[in-house]
């Protein structure tokens, strides 16, 4: 399956953090969040048609990370957080600012192997 993602990273403008564990680089343009590095993108073809001009990719996910073993991986597309629809960082900065950190992290992400639903947690085991 091709992907019709058009890598072109977008500059964010909102630089706030939650819980500890969301950070971001506005020089960048990326947004690192439990062991995702994720970016804007503009998208393109029937993506475009059906999510909008911008989205949300990761860009690159950490494996010892809770992104990765949730079963985000480089590449997929962020479509909604706690069911909202993901467009921009800003978005997910707003949907993130209002998450109560005991609460999982429902994501659904569009990868290689089509549409999943991730569930995340903010809170990381105790080492």
């Amino acid at each position: 399956m091709k992907r019709s993602f058009m890598a072109t990273p977008c500059a964010q403008t909102d630089g706030t953090t939650a819980a500890g564990r969301v950070a971001s680089d506005e020089g960048a343009g990326t947004l690192s969040f439990l062991g995702m590095t994720l970016t804007e993108i503009e998208l393109d073809g029937e993506k475009r048609e059906k999510h909008g001009k911008r989205g949300v990719v990761a860009l690159v996910v950490d494996r010892n990370q809770e992104a990765w073993l949730g079963g985000v991986r480089n590449g997929d597309l962020i479509a909604e957080v706690s069911s909202t629809r993901i467009g921009s960082i800003a978005d997910l900065k707003r949907v993130l600012r209002g998450h109560d950190p005991h609460d999982p992290i429902f994501i659904f992400v569009l990868g290689e192997r089509g549409w999943r639903f991730v569930n995340l947690s903010f809170i990381a085991s105790a080492t």
